[in-house]
């Protein structure tokens, strides 16, 4: 198609643009289908007899429904309770034993309060040790944590950890997943973090003033002027008020201690916010007795 006339050519030049606009917009169609067909591929939907099985799928795979309704009085099939277990936004959810608990967070510190979880693994390769991660939960969610650190006056102190030989671990941030998959003895490495437990790809938790060389599992991290940080004091890494913070392999047979000092922003949505500082929070492991002659 050609317009004639005086203006000829800008008719043609408008032609061309909006020929070329269908074009595009054509082209994102047909993309974007074929990303479809490829989800609905790789990630297969197995359909229940369940209704609530189906409904409670299709909210993990991103659908915004809510399934309360459709679940009331029914029996789930999923596995694992986490899936299925949906707790009002100033609780916080807790798994024992595959239940899933509904749980204020409470304590008597004001701002945060600690927990330790044992972490069990199907092949125990290291005798004579257990694994935690320890974490703190906000009593606010509109709050964040942005640093864990120790001064001249509030030491923080981790206690003696194993340390994978050859430098083959971490000391912030946790462990890559696909360096566990390579070198399956990572995953009882012990390390410090502010909720990141994938390696730190992005580089978002920093450290400042720790010797970490001087730490095993002989001899406890005592921190007088360091930290763990935040590159970004305002960013919120949690959705759910639980901050992971350690991940620490202790040996049996021994009292262990942690006592860490925290740093964090009120109100994340305010910038005009301040911080709060929650000093000495002391953590005790469990004495997990240990025959010594295994």
């Amino acid at each position: 198609m050609v317009f004639l006339g005086t203006d000829g050519g800008i008719y043609i030049t408008i032609f061309f643009n909006i020929l070329i606009y269908k074009i595009i917009y054509t082209l994102y169609y047909i993309i974007m289908n074929l990303f479809k067909l490829f989800l609905s591929v790789t990630l297969p939907y197995i359909y229940s007899q369940n209704s609530c099985d189906n409904c409670i799928t299709d909210m993990i795979r991103g659908e915004n429904i809510d399934c309360t309704e459709m679940c009331q009085h029914q029996t789930t099939h999923l596995t694992d309770c986490l899936e299925y277990t949906r707790c009002l936004y100033d609780y916080n959810i807790r798994k024992v034993h595959n239940i899933c608990l509904c749980e204020k967070t409470d304590c008597d510190y004001e701002y945060a309060c600690p927990h330790i979880e044992k972490i069990e693994f199907k092949n125990n390769n290291i005798e004579g040790y257990t694994t935690y991660e320890v974490s703190l939960e906000l009593k606010d969610l509109n709050s964040n944590i942005y640093a864990i650190y120790g001064d001249p006056i509030n030491n923080m102190i981790i206690p003696e950890a194993y340390q994978l030989p050859d430098h083959q671990g971490a000391n912030i941030g946790g462990i890559n997943p696909l360096l566990i998959q390579y070198i399956p003895d990572t995953q009882y490495d012990s390390w410090l973090t502010i909720q990141l437990t994938d390696g730190n790809p992005s580089g978002q938790v920093d450290a400042i003033g720790i010797d970490f060389s001087s730490w095993n599992d002989n001899t406890p991290l005592i921190v007088i002027d360091g930290a763990i940080f935040l590159d970004d004091p305002l960013q919120q890494l949690s959705n759910n008020k639980k901050y992971v913070i350690a991940h620490l392999t202790l040996r049996n047979n021994q009292v262990h201690r942690m006592i860490i000092n925290v740093n964090g922003r009120t109100n994340v949505n305010n910038h005009e916010s301040g911080s709060y500082a929650e000093t000495d929070v002391v953590i005790d492991f469990p004495i997990i007795y240990e025959n010594s002659e295994h």
